[in-house]
């Protein structure tokens, strides 16, 4: 019973950024409420396959491969280039669906040709700590904006759950601490609905089972500046399997074998692959599971195997995932700024993992104020920017971590300052 307890934080956990995604890509992708409720549903099944697939073959790590926001932000920028070119929605989506697939193929050959063996040494500790940080500021925004946005109340309930959690969390009491975040979720949940503040869930019992799909929007379609953009955009989210695997190296206390990482990669791309040939929304490892790890104290391999089965059941049951689907958004922001405190933390530790010189100040404080300045920019800003391009450049993650490397290993690298 402890274990599935377990197991069911981990889906409660990381129940917010699973159920905004489908949401938020609904309207872009114009969609029906029906055509929502399926996506919603194949990004719960994808999950949790994903994530029983990466423990088992992959990285081997209780680390989620969860749908994500770099792949939906990027099919939004799509869809709202496509449109105003002219192209109908309907084929935008199936050159979504036939991008996914050459983007899973892409990545999963990445994997087997061991990239991260290969280039793995030039990653340190430094970058990884920036895109960590900056994935804490960029998650961390969301929770921010999920707690204020929905009115007072929902904003005063919100925080309380939050107090709640961080109470259990120290408590003495083993189970009481290790099921902090899905306690506070219970207890919060139940006062939003006791003072009205949410609705009580209409679960829709005409349909019990519904099978993922094959092909959710039609015969895939492959237009190559689709495929080109996403496949772009798949290597450079090279860097977040690193980011996250680090993550959680931090959460552990340990180092992950160099191959888990190219193993991991693989499977990302494998459920990217899987993402394509269904309609669904692609995958990466999520570094904010490190952040549960973390706050709870130890792994559960178990209670993460039985996260991963109950994501796929959410996923096959349609009353259970519209249960989870209808967690009040402020609450899920409030959860989600647990988790970022963490990853804040695991990234200042790698950014000062050695002494800040003039040269490392200098890098980390370009790459921490570039990818932030991204992600504050407007969206409209973006409009000139050739699709293409448009969902990485955009992402002040991938651009901070990005500029990074480049002063890390180029402009600023030892060789160029011993040789000035």
């Amino acid at each position: 019973m402890r274990r599935i307890v377990l197991g069911l934080q981990w889906v409660v956990f990381h129940a917010g950024v699973i159920v905004s995604a489908p949401v938020v890509l609904g309207a872009a992708l114009q969609l029906s409420t029906a055509q929502t409720a399926a996506l919603m549903q194949l990004s719960f099944f994808i999950t949790g396959l994903g994530s029983l697939l990466q423990y088992l073959v992959g990285h081997k790590l209780s680390l989620l491969e969860g749908v994500a926001p770099p792949w939906w932000g990027a099919f939004i920028g799509l869809a709202i280039v496509g449109t105003a070119s002219g192209k109908p929605i309907e084929v935008i989506r199936t050159d979504i669906e036939g991008g996914m697939i050459l983007a899973g193929l892409f990545l999963t050959i990445l994997g087997f040709s061991g990239i991260i063996q290969k280039l793995g040494k030039h990653i340190t500790p430094r970058i990884t700590g920036i895109m960590l940080f900056l994935f804490g500021v960029q998650v961390g925004g969301v929770g921010i904006k999920s707690l204020v946005t929905n009115g007072g109340m929902e904003l005063l309930l919100g925080g309380l759950a939050l107090l709640c959690i961080l109470f259990l969390l120290f408590r003495k009491e083993v189970f009481l601490s290790q099921s902090a975040i899905l306690l506070g979720v219970l207890v919060g949940w139940a006062a939003y609905l006791a003072l009205g503040v949410s609705k009580k869930p209409t679960l829709e019992m005409n349909t019990v089972l519904s099978l993922p799909p094959l092909f959710l929007w039609g015969k895939p379609t492959f237009d190559p500046s689709t495929a080109f953009s996403l496949c772009v955009l798949g290597l450079l989210l090279v860097l977040n399997v690193v980011g996250s695997i680090k993550a959680m190296e931090g959460a552990l206390g340990k180092e992950v074998p160099v191959r888990s990482y190219d193993r991991g990669l693989s499977v990302t791309g494998l459920t990217c692959g899987i993402a394509g040939i269904t309609g669904g929304i692609g995958t990466i490892p999520m570094a904010i599971s490190a952040g549960l790890v973390s706050v709870t104290g130890r792994e559960t391999p178990k209670a993460f195997l039985i996260a991963s089965i109950l994501y796929m059941v959410f996923g096959l049951v349609v009353p259970l995932g519209t249960l989870l689907s209808s967690i009040p958004l402020s609450l899920a922001g409030a959860v989600l700024l647990v988790s970022v405190s963490s990853l804040i933390a695991f990234g200042v530790r790698g950014m000062t993992a050695e002494p800040l010189g003039k040269r490392e100040s200098l890098i980390v404080g370009l790459g921490l104020l570039t990818g932030i300045g991204i992600l504050y920019l407007p969206a409209e800003l973006w409009k000139g920017v050739p699709f293409w391009a448009r969902g990485f450049v955009s992402n002040g993650v991938i651009m901070g971590t990005i500029l990074t490397i480049l002063l890390e290993h180029g402009i600023l690298s030892r060789k160029v300052i011993v040789g000035h």
